[in-house]
């Protein structure tokens, strides 16, 4: 039995050899002809989404101006009447009482 059980010991299985690894597959080119072609359409589609995107932010843009302009009037507003309310303070101090009517005057 102990003969057995040295036959174990120094047996070692053998390891399996490592699978060879797959070659990576060579990437496809293109021809320089299918290169011009996709560079063609890419800038056509880029023109294309460009006008779509301009169209889209006219009226925006439009908008904006008109708000602009609004606020400026709205601004000018604002200065008038800060300066009528300086105005109306400093006439307010100058206020003189005047004299009450009487009933006789009322005729």
């Amino acid at each position: 039995m102990m003969a057995e059980a040295r036959e174990e010991l120094v047996r070692r299985p053998e390891p399996e050899p490592d699978p060879e690894p797959e070659p990576d597959p060579e990437p496809e080119t293109f021809t320089e002809a299918q290169a011009d072609a996709i560079a063609y359409v890419i800038v056509e589609l880029r023109k294309q989404w460009r006008e779509e995107r301009d169209e889209a932010i006219a009226p925006l843009k439009a908008e904006i101006a008109d708000l602009k302009g609004k606020l400026d009037a709205v601004a000018e507003l604002k200065g008038k009447v800060d300066a009528l309310l300086t105005l109306l303070q400093g006439a307010k101090a100058e206020v003189i009482g005047l004299p009450r009517k009487r009933p006789s005057d009322a005729a």
